[in-house]
């Protein structure tokens, strides 16, 4: 079921000075990100539901089960207990709360080993439903103590979530309502292994979430990924898969190429060989079921065939070939 909902409030709502004319500035979508707290309250019965709210660029490749067990059944409980073993925390051994509101991951790449808080990743979620905590947040927004500034005197309550790209919008917002709002209610999930981004989590040697060690991201197993996040190593679709400098290859624009100052290319081609594999995966199911000769026809691409599995003619957005079908196939996929 498709649900439509408006952003839960317009920034002429927000008291807060500096917030109320300066949220449309914050990337990605200003005020209308907050649309994505309607997740809290999508239509259900009770908070014993869950909600899954990711972005579009996001896929999966394990079952979540276990979190999603976590949530609903007693920390006592044999599936509790079995649940919470097989949690994968950021901070293996943390103490969880007795009765988990949300699963989320933290975006520790824009943080200064030591420093400042860091922000919510706004393109994962897993939570219980739970109306409240949508109208608590709205309410914090409406208010908009937001202070103008880097470091741990600004941001929202004064308390150091600020400075960073998504401060103002859902990436500070959220992060300072688990952090103090609401505490021990989220669980911080191994960013490796949750919303995969395959990014570099160190700095000038530590780890930029303040362990003595940390696993390196750029070097994760894919078999051991349950979600990847296809933001940094670029969207699958734009076939590229030449890196350089910045993400500007010579003679191209902006983002042209995957930027080899955060990330590791051969790792991020294997991110969006999982991908194109998923959808070679939906090709072939398809066939078989329809036996739709069009589906070949968007299998035909010889650019890098060993990751973009004939969905590319070269490197590029305009060399991506899009997904063939009749439209009485694609009526079929229900059946898969």
């Amino acid at each position: 079921e498709i649900v439509i909902v408006d952003p839960p409030l317009q920034k002429e709502e927000i008291k807060g000075d500096y917030l109320r004319t300066h949220i449309q500035r914050e990337r990605c979508c200003g005020a209308d990100e907050f649309i994505k707290l309607e997740a809290y309250d999508l239509p259900g019965s009770s908070t014993e539901d869950i909600i899954v709210h990711v972005d579009m660029d996001v896929a999966f490749y394990k079952p979540m089960d276990h979190l999603f067990d976590a949530i609903l059944y007693d920390k006592d409980s044999p599936e509790g207990i079995r649940a919470r073993q097989m949690i994968e925390l950021e901070r293996p051994g943390e103490k969880l709360p007795d009765r988990i509101g949300a699963f989320i991951t933290r975006d520790w790449t824009q943080v200064v080993p030591g420093k400042w808080p860091p922000g919510y990743q706004a393109g994962f979620l897993v939570a219980r439903r739970d109306p409240s905590i949508m109208k608590e947040m709205v309410e914090v927004i409406k208010v908009g103590n937001y202070t103008e500034g880097w470091g741990n005197n600004f941001g929202w309550g004064n308390k150091g979530y600020a400075g960073w790209v998504g401060a103002m919008a859902m990436q500070g917002l959220v992060a300072y309502y688990y952090d103090h709002i609401r505490p021990n209610n989220a669980v911080e999930l191994n960013q490796c292994l949750y919303n995969h981004m395959g990014v570099d989590v160190m700095m000038r040697g530590k780890c930029r979430n303040g362990k003595e060690s940390c696993e390196d991201c750029m070097k994760t197993k894919m078999s051991d990924i349950y979600n990847m996040h296809h933001t940094q190593c670029r969207k699958p679709w734009l076939c590229q898969a030449t890196g350089a400098r910045k993400g500007k290859k010579e003679g191209g624009g902006r983002a042209s190429a995957l930027n080899t100052d955060s990330v590791n290319v051969e790792h991020c081609l294997q991110m969006s060989r999982e991908w194109h594999l998923l959808r070679s995966s939906l090709e072939s199911s398809l066939y078989n079921i329809s036996k739709d000769e069009s589906i070949h026809k968007g299998l035909t691409g010889e650019y890098r065939r060993d990751v973009f599995q004939g969905h590319c003619n070269d490197d590029g957005s305009s060399h991506y070939i899009h997904f063939s079908a009749q439209d009485e196939t694609l009526d079929r996929i229900e059946e898969l």
